[in-house]
């Protein structure tokens, strides 16, 4: 198979998904400030990736699923430390979150797409891989550990945008 038929066989929905996935990765590379819902794009499309992968294999089971639920936990906690690292700013009054400039999610978004596409090309192509099911578990736990980190990275997003506590009880 050339590389001419790869590409062409490769459905439209693929090569959208990459163009929006770069173009988020490529912001995040100039840092900037963002309202949390915009900060929300990339983990829902790893999440809903993840998900829709799970729900429509017929070779994913329950091991699959409780691998991707492990990555997703594992995945989430390198997350959560990331974002604790990134030196993001937090304006409450505008709800707007300021990240400096990183690589990190580009590489996550690159790395991810070509290890799924990997996968897809290897079970639109060799038959019995399908049943592999050390190859369809392993698919399922990195999916499921990319798809938490960027979650991690989003609760503390999320976390830091909370309103202040405010004490109940002032002391005169």
């Amino acid at each position: 198979m050339s590389f001419q038929d790869i590409l062409l066989g490769t459905p439209t929905w693929v090569w959208v998904l990459l163009a929006v996935l770069v173009s988020r990765g490529m912001k995040a590379m100039k840092g900037g400030t963002a309202p949390l819902s915009k900060l929300g794009i990339v983990p829902a499309l790893f999440v809903g990736w993840g998900l829709l992968h799970l729900l429509s294999d017929p070779a994913t089971g329950w091991d699959t699923a409780l691998m991707w639920v492990a990555g997703g936990v594992l995945g989430a906690g390198l997350g959560v430390a990331l974002a604790k690292r990134s030196g993001m700013t937090v304006d409450r009054v505008r709800r707007t979150i300021t990240l400096p400039g990183s690589a990190v999610p580009l590489v996550l978004i690159l790395l991810t797409f070509a290890m799924k596409f990997r996968i897809g090309f290897e079970m639109a192509t060799t038959p019995h891989i399908g049943v592999d099911s050390t190859f369809i578990v392993l698919n399922g736990l990195v999916s499921g550990a990319v798809a938490g980190i960027f979650a991690g990275r989003f609760l503390i997003y999320w976390l830091a945008l909370r309103p202040a506590v405010e004490p109940v009880l002032e002391r005169s």
